[in-house]
């Protein structure tokens, strides 16, 4: 289903923009956000997301980041040294006025001009390294595709559109290590593809001039266009703990995700249709969950150690038992 693209108020339409790219309140100007996004490829909506929800979500984030997910055990993943990562379905309830809020929604669709699809959704605590491990990047290119076999729908002509939203959700103040980006690129069309070091010397200096520092508070929501050049402010020795939303126009990209959310069944009653769409109600998926990009530690060395560890972590009850049984004979 397409939605209109342009604002209904002309007069709003051409009236100046104001110089701050934040709005306040549960209410958000729709129009507003939408001509921001447009002119400068991200706004941060502030107050928009409710507290309480916001508040839910990052105490049960600190609960599960205190271990990590081990045979059956509440916790996060982890794929690489620098970050932990939690699945924030898993968190419950709390979540979806969080990630699939509903005047958020407004926003990323009117922008898309289609109706869309919560294409994929992480929580990141990631860890101040002091340098770099996230470079900047467009998420779209002409010829991008989902896996090796998926065939691409998007041309040099598709990046004029306007692809998909992002979302960076702060679930504390943050500065240092701030979500960034790089004002006005999501209008290049990403010509030399979606990693800003592959591109020309020249070109990767004009991209990272036009590079913004987006601090927030607590429960902000940065949305920006994919196709710009964005990224974690690097290198920073700051934690920030986040979570990061992927809306993707299904008129063009396909009412696919990356990969299948888990959603615990007594939060669907809660759920609007709408949000139930977006989520993936009756979506296809290309990676199913225990082949996405958060299962890497099967390919570290740590994992059969890892692994010798759980299948013997009861040997010794077994043990205690098998003695007794011997005893009793």
């Amino acid at each position: 289903m397409s939605i209109e693209p342009e604002p209904l108020d002309r007069e709003a339409a051409e009236a100046p923009l104001p110089d701050s790219y934040v709005i306040e309140g549960e209410n958000p100007d729709i129009e507003l956000a939408v001509r921001i996004m447009r002119e400068r490829g991200y706004v941060i909506l502030r107050g928009c997301l409710p507290k309480d929800a916001v508040d839910a979500v990052a105490e049960r984030t600190e609960e599960m980041l205190r271990q990590p997910s081990v045979a059956g055990v509440w916790g996060y993943y982890r794929a690489d040294h620098q970050k932990k990562v939690i699945q924030p379905t898993l968190l419950g309830a709390p979540v979806y006025p969080v990630i699939a809020n509903e005047r958020v929604l407004d926003i990323a669709e009117t922008y898309l001009g289609s109706e869309c699809i919560l294409a994929e959704t992480n929580l990141k605590a990631d860890r101040g390294m002091g340098y770099v491990y996230f470079p900047m990047h467009s998420d779209f290119a002409a010829g991008w595709h989902k896996s090796a076999d998926h065939v691409s729908p998007i041309s040099q002509d598709t990046m004029k559109l306007p692809l998909g939203v992002g979302g960076a959700i702060y679930l504390h103040d943050t500065s240092e290590g701030a979500f960034s980006y790089c004002t006005g690129t999501h209008k290049l069309g990403a010509p030399h593809g979606q990693r800003l070091n592959e591109y020309p010397k020249a070109m990767q200096d004009d991209v990272m001039a036009k590079k913004v520092r987006l601090d927030g508070r607590k429960g902000d929501i940065v949305l920006f266009d994919d196709s710009g050049f964005h990224g974690p402010d690097h290198p920073s020795r700051a934690d920030r703990t986040l979570i990061l939303v992927d809306y993707y126009r299904t008129d063009i990209l396909g009412n696919e995700q990356v990969t299948p959310l888990p959603i615990w069944s007594c939060d669907i009653g809660g759920l609007s249709s709408r949000q139930l769409r977006v989520l993936g109600a009756n979506s296809s998926y290309v990676r199913p969950f225990d082949r996405y990009k958060w299962n890497k530690i099967k390919k570290s060395w740590a994992f059969g150690p890892i692994t010798f560890l759980i299948e013997n972590a009861f040997i010794g009850s077994h043990l205690r038992m098998k003695l007794k049984s011997m005893l009793r004979k």
